[in-house]
């Protein structure tokens, strides 16, 4: 009852709040088509020259793999809201013929502006070493390419332009055949899963007239192997989600593992963000945040993220017709952040770490299920403990009807707090969240969490797609930082259900809410990519957020957000994000260049 009328409160003052503020804080500016060749993925990841004033948007995939589109689309952004198409970079051959390549997943421009990056991953991603390809920023000509890890997903460089990062996901492949004719399986010594890995780049010696000798430098890529980890870091309980044999596609995974990670092909990397000497890399299949020392090279802590409780609407089956539901089946329910991207920044001397709880599964699904069902190869009753003190049990037949807690994706392989082999507390994937780590002497330590602030905010404001709700929620996914006027914001985006957020993060132990976007959705389909372009280096001397929508799959609905960012007046204050969420009010002067 007290949780209730907590959420109806919310809801109150956030729809008070939205009305009170003349203006958005997040001003649309434009959208434009990223599409220019056909890529099935046009327009997730967005990187910007401000040497040139263009942007560089990633457009990859098709249908028909062997004549698909591999390439970087360049954009004149010279005028913000009146840019222009400038061509096509292409990478479709970069591993032979054009069935070789499987995708091309991020694109970054050097701080110093000397060139740019893209990350390309083979079909056979987990035997064929993936590559990172390079090119002129001015004329848009392919460089080259160098061989790094395995399913290179994102790249990042250092503040200071000397360092390049290439995260190495090593995605699970559960259907893909080797040479020799046999299904990758992880009970063959030979063909375990590709190691997961970051490969290192120093590029301190390029300038903007040696940009061949790119081709030639040097790459170091460390995996998570014992001899790679400092003393005391441990891989070895970490969650691994392919401990079932791989390439049996229909069976579910069957048993609660008792973890231990020896395979280095059970870590997958997903996004980097460098500061200092230090490098922060999120594992979002393990649930956890790695740290790696640019100077020792050596990994010095891998932060095992611990569940956090949070409350949502854990079904998709709410009364008929309620569309935009303020959380109608309230629950509590533990959740794993798994964070996707994440970020860094310094506030009072200290380092913090902020990430996007999207959570995510291995690629066949097979380490989820219902919560609610009871029957089939993915029944929970073999594994769901019903003689401990369980929220869950199955004697509460209510809790699973489909129209309770019975839609919940639920994780088949965490939450046995008594190690007996059992699923004692049911553990959603995601928290649909973001947290703020701060690094101390003893590691990471998490000192904020939004709770179910997202969730409950789209509920009372609209927009909620509650198709979402019994699986990971809005999805925070995309995120970035910015600074104007001396403080810090962070801008997240909700992939599920387009929204854009904005908050003051200054202070980590005060984060404040500044506003929400939300555009048409049939324009405006799963924000991605974040980048934040300050007054200083943007084309037309205002603070910008650009944004890349995946859509759903087709270049008609693929395209690029373009936002000035103003923080103006806001005047109300509530209670949100885990129960306790101050909304201050804030007057911030508009940055100029």
């Amino acid at each position: 009852m007290r949780t209730q009328l907590i959420q109806s409160l919310l809801a109150s003052v956030l729809a008070a709040g939205a009305c009170s503020s003349a203006h958005a804080q997040i001003t649309q500016l434009n959208f434009f088509g990223a599409n220019q060749g056909a890529g099935l993925s046009a327009g997730e990841i967005v990187a910007f020259d401000k040497v040139t004033d263009r942007l560089f948007v990633t457009s990859s995939g098709n249908a028909a793999q062997a004549t698909g589109v591999h390439q970087v689309n360049i954009f004149e952004f010279a005028t913000p809201g009146s840019q222009t198409n400038g061509g096509v970079i292409d990478y479709s051959t970069a591993f032979g013929a054009v069935a070789n390549m499987r995708s091309l997943s991020s694109v970054a421009v050097d701080p110093l502006n000397r060139f740019g990056v893209v990350s390309l991953i083979p079909t056979a991603n987990a035997t064929t070493l993936g590559k990172v390809g390079f090119f002129n920023l001015s004329t848009g000509a392919n460089i080259g390419t160098l061989d790094v890890g395995y399913h290179p997903d994102s790249v990042t460089f250092s503040a200071d332009g000397s360092r390049l990062i290439v995260v190495n996901e090593g995605e699970f492949n559960p259907n893909l055949n080797l040479s020799d004719g046999t299904i990758y399986t992880n009970t063959n010594p030979s063909n375990v899963n590709a190691p997961g890995s970051i490969s290192i780049i120093d590029v301190s010696s390029i300038t903007s007239g040696n940009l061949a000798a790119l081709t030639g430098l040097a790459v170091t890529t460390k995996d998570f192997s014992a001899s790679n980890l400092d003393a005391g870091v441990s891989i070895a309980t970490l969650r691994n989600s392919n401990v079932a044999a791989v390439g049996t596609s229909g069976t579910f995974i069957a048993d609660v593992p008792v973890f231990s990670v020896a395979d280095t092909g059970a870590i997958e990397p997903e996004y980097a963000s460098v500061k200092g000497d230090k490098v922060y890399v999120s594992l979002q299949d393990n649930n956890a945040i790695a740290e790696y020392d640019l100077t020792s090279g050596l990994w010095t802590e891998v932060k095992k993220l611990d569940p956090i409780a949070q409350t949502i609407d854990a079904t998709d089956q709410n009364a008929a017709g309620a569309t935009n539901n303020l959380i109608a089946i309230e629950k509590v329910v533990k959740g794993l952040p798994m964070p996707d991207t994440v970020a860094t920044f310094v506030s009072g001397g200290k380092t913090y770490v902020v990430s996007a709880n999207e959570g995510d599964a291995r690629v066949d699904d097979r380490d989820l299920t219902r919560f609610g069902d009871i029957s089939g190869a993915d029944s929970l009753n073999p594994i769901l403990d019903t003689n401990a003190p369980s929220t869950f049990p199955l004697t509460q037949t209510g809790q699973r009807a489909l129209d309770q807690l019975g839609r919940l994706n639920i994780s088949r392989i965490d939450g046995d707090t008594d190690g007996d082999g059992k699923i004692d507390d049911p553990t959603m994937i995601g928290t649909r969240s973001f947290s703020i780590y701060e690094k101390t002497g003893s590691g990471l330590v998490r000192v904020y969490d939004s709770g179910s602030f997202f969730e409950t905010y789209i509920a009372a404001n609209g927009g909620w797609q509650d198709s979402r709700s019994d699986d990971k929620g809005p999805e925070p996914e995309g995120l970035t930082i910015g600074e104007i006027n001396g403080r810090t914001y962070l801008f997240i985006g909700m992939e599920r259900t387009a929204h854009i957020f904005q908050f003051d993060i200054t202070d980590p132990l005060g984060v404040t809410f500044v506003d929400a976007e939300l555009l048409p959705f049939a324009n405006a389909q799963r924000p991605e990519g974040f980048l934040f372009i300050s007054a200083a280096d943007s084309p037309n001397g205002q603070n910008l957020l650009v944004v890349g929508y995946e859509g759903a799959g087709s270049s008609v609905t693929e395209q690029i957000g373009v936002f000035t960012v103003i923080p103006e007046p806001s005047s109300f204050a509530a209670i949100a994000g885990g129960l306790l969420f101050g909304f201050a009010a804030m007057r911030r002067r508009r940055a100029r260049a």
